[in-house]
């Protein structure tokens, strides 16, 4: 039969009392001796599955759930009536190092802008960083979790600087424009013979000729879009070609050049710059698109 564990581990009711269960309470002493001691929350769960006193009666399976319940648990310091399990100074130790674990280590300047631009190479998720152990902190796929490689800090910084250090050092990798003349699409030449079929009838809709030029300019201005991403090629030849090699993070440069970071889950940093051209370390070869006059 499954227990409802109403009363706290270690505890129980002796002739209508609360008294302590001797072997469940010397168990609690253990967990809390070894999580000061250093172990995890999953460590001292294993221990704990591995040995004859069980949580629940019909499972010899503890989970670190378990372990953070009892561990952040008040009443075992003889709280609300309850018989003392722990001492308080011992809960107290067990409580700080606990808030100290949850305290995230706060992002950097530098780390906080390319974090509003992270997202993973392989599946588009937003990157996030866990910096609650302040020795250890990890970026890592929100979707995927962490997988591979600890990236860190330092990883990301020295990952993304080194992308921008290859267009640095071969601007010529950015794409070049191949410059045609204009060309109306079968779309606006349709519009534009509609739009002169209109105008010539003896009664004019005026409010149905508008919404056909409106259309018309529309399609005109979505066909200019290979311009637009010339024009911030060329700015972003010039601001390469005017840019000395990076030795730290240039938040300015980054800013003004990159649109993305995909990060792989080994640290790899491809850049999708502003002109959605993706560069990473082994771009050696450009495709060329149509620039239209």
């Amino acid at each position: 039969m499954k227990q409802n564990r109403y009363l706290p581990f270690g505890c129980c009711i002796v002739n209508g009392v609360l008294a302590i269960n001797e072997t469940e309470a010397e168990a609690v002493r253990h967990i809390y001796a070894d999580y000061l001691s250093g172990q995890s929350y999953q460590s001292i769960a294993a221990k704990m599955s591995a040995g004859a006193v069980l949580y629940k009666t019909d499972s010899p399976v503890w989970n670190k759930h378990m372990i953070k319940r009892i561990l952040e648990n008040p009443r075992y310091t003889s709280e609300k009536g309850f018989p003392a399990v722990i001492e308080p100074d011992r809960y107290q130790a067990v409580s700080e190092n606990i808030q100290q674990k949850n305290i995230c280590r706060p992002l950097s300047e530098e780390l906080n802008i390319i974090r509003k631009k992270l997202y993973c190479f392989n599946c588009g998720s937003r990157y996030e960083r866990d910096g609650r152990n302040p020795e250890y902190e990890s970026w890592c796929c929100k979707a995927e979790g962490r997988t591979g490689r600890r990236v860190s800090d330092e990883i990301l910084l020295k990952s993304v600087c080194t992308t921008l250090n290859t267009v640095i050092a071969q601007p010529e990798l950015l794409w070049q424009c191949e410059r045609r003349p204009y060309e109306p699409s079968l779309d606006i030449t349709k519009l534009n013979n509609q739009i002169n079929r209109e105008l010539e009838k003896a009664e004019v809709d005026s409010n149905y000729v508008k919404l056909l030029i409106f259309n018309c300019a529309a399609e005109k201005y979505a066909s200019c879009g290979d311009c637009d991403g010339a024009y911030l090629t060329e700015q972003l030849r010039e601001r390469f070609q005017n840019q000395l090699p990076l030795t730290e993070f240039d938040p300015a440069l980054f800013e003004e050049t990159v649109k993305q970071v995909l990060l792989e889950p080994d640290g790899t940093a491809h850049l999708k710059l502003i002109n959605n051209q993706i560069i990473d370390t082994n771009t050696t070869e450009r495709s060329t698109p149509i620039l239209y006059q």
